[in-house]
């Protein structure tokens, strides 16, 4: 059985798509056979970042209304190779219970060693769906305290519903920090007070490359970041990267 994680945010803009989609290639590089799940109904993009919007047919809500088979609404993603998704419904109408989801993601991680589900920000419907059927959680955050506080708001409900959660900063820039212009990550992490499980510099280029459904350059930071959690995810220890690799 595989293992479901379910990436949350307080916020929506933090970059949740991005990362589930460059954990999920990193997991893949480990021999990992991955699965994402865009449950961002109505707002869904990875199906952009992972280059399948040209040839989806089905999606999530077809899955839940018994349009077609579940394995029919899974698409390989030519872009990340060794990963696999599912588009996100193309309207709010139809969202799936918690026990749905969780039936569902149950069959599919028979199938996958790991399924990543992609939530909707907030602490709406879309969020209790999504993580009634996760074994752990990733709050992501960016480095301010106003996305640092909501992701404490998340990290409280998942406390409540018995799910272990870990903290990823992403898009951090290393210069406000330094002179003092923004908040260092040892105020996000205690702001959030969940434990840190990785740090994502921010990229311009990787902001390009998901847009347009690229492969992102394996040489840039944000990638060993990517491969840096996903090691962590798989029970390895791994440092944190030196701040001032971080783009500035």
């Amino acid at each position: 059985m595989g293992i479901i994680t379910v990436l949350t945010s307080g916020k929506g803009g933090v970059g949740k798509s991005t990362l589930a989609a460059g954990i999920g290639c990193a997991l893949a590089e480990r021999g990992q056979k991955v699965l994402i799940i865009d449950g961002d109904a109505g707002m869904g993009s990875l199906d952009i970042i992972l280059g399948v919007s040209q040839k989806k047919v089905f999606d999530l809500a077809d899955v839940f209304e018994g349009k077609c088979e579940p394995f029919r609404a899974i698409y390989r993603s030519p872009v990340y190779r060794g990963v696999s998704m599912i588009p996100a419904a193309r309207t709010l109408d139809k969202l799936a219970s918690q026990r749905d989801m969780r039936r569902m993601c149950r069959g599919y991680a028979r199938h996958y060693d790991q399924v990543l589900i992609d939530c909707p920000a907030g602490i709406g419907l879309g969020f209790s769906s999504a993580c009634g059927s996760a074994d752990r959680a990733l709050i992501i955050t960016t480095p301010d305290l106003v996305c640092a506080r909501d992701g404490a708001m998340v990290g409280e409900m998942l406390r409540h519903g018995g799910i272990s959660a870990r903290l990823l900063i992403n898009r951090l820039r290393s210069t406000p920090i330094i002179r003092g212009k923004a908040p260092d990550v040892d105020d996000i992490i205690d702001t959030v007070n969940v434990r840190l499980l990785g740090i994502v510099p921010d990229d311009e280029v990787l902001a390009v490359s998901a847009a347009n459904g690229l492969p992102l350059a394996g040489n840039r930071p944000c990638v060993e970041a990517y491969r840096n959690i996903a090691k962590r995810l798989l029970g390895d220890s791994v440092p944190l990267m030196d701040l001032q690799k971080y783009a500035p």
